[in-house]
């Protein structure tokens, strides 16, 4: 297998070198209207070959390496007064794995319970390359099914913001139970891009 990014030999599907490369950048905060907080990792298109793995048999490897390096991490310093929910954006699988389920599964700890097929859209349209109207004019229509109702907090999961209306419309499904979402992690922010 060769690196995603450099296409030098490797087993891991990125290299070492192009890993450090990445962890470099900053992190981003962005606020979304209704006031939810969106943590993001990395420059989108610095991980755009990477984000694009989900589409692939294979990317569940390059997933599993980013999510060690940055979900991980955040979830071994990450502490709360009770346990959290992590709540993946409709981690239905698709091609044999979900993104946002390895994602998801990265940040179990002392703190944050990963909770799976918890929140799954009745519409399945999909988002990608859609322009902002187009988002705002199909919501997803987020059933919130049993098994994330124990918690009182939660942390939404996804691969990406872009417009910030999943998460938003997600944040008020959860809110409908009488969960509070306390923020939403992703890989990359979109905005500026």
């Amino acid at each position: 297998m060769r690196c995603i990014l450099c296409e030098k030999l490797n087993f891991k599907g990125i290299c070492d070198k192009c890993l450090k490369k990445l962890l470099q950048e900053e992190r981003h905060v962005r606020i979304l209207e209704g006031g939810l907080k969106v943590y993001s990792f990395f420059n989108y298109n610095s991980i755009l070959p990477i984000l694009f793995t989900k589409h692939h048999f294979w990317g569940h490897r390059i997933l599993k390496e980013i999510a060690s390096h940055t979900f991980k991490k955040f979830a071994q310093n990450f502490e709360f007064s009770e346990k959290v929910a992590a709540v993946a954006i409709d981690d239905k699988p698709s091609g044999g794995y979900s993104h946002t389920a390895i994602l998801t599964h990265a940040l179990r700890s002392a703190s944050i319970v990963p909770v799976y097929g918890a929140l799954r859209a009745k519409n399945p349209v999909k988002y990608s390359g859609q322009t902002y109207e187009f988002r705002r004019k199909n919501p997803r229509g987020f059933v919130l099914l049993p098994k994330v109702r124990n918690f009182k907090y939660a942390i939404l999961i996804d691969d990406v913001v872009t417009s910030g209306f999943t998460l938003k419309e997600a944040k008020e499904s959860l809110e409908k139970e009488g969960i509070d979402t306390l923020f939403a992690l992703v890989l990359a922010d979109a905005k500026d891009n």
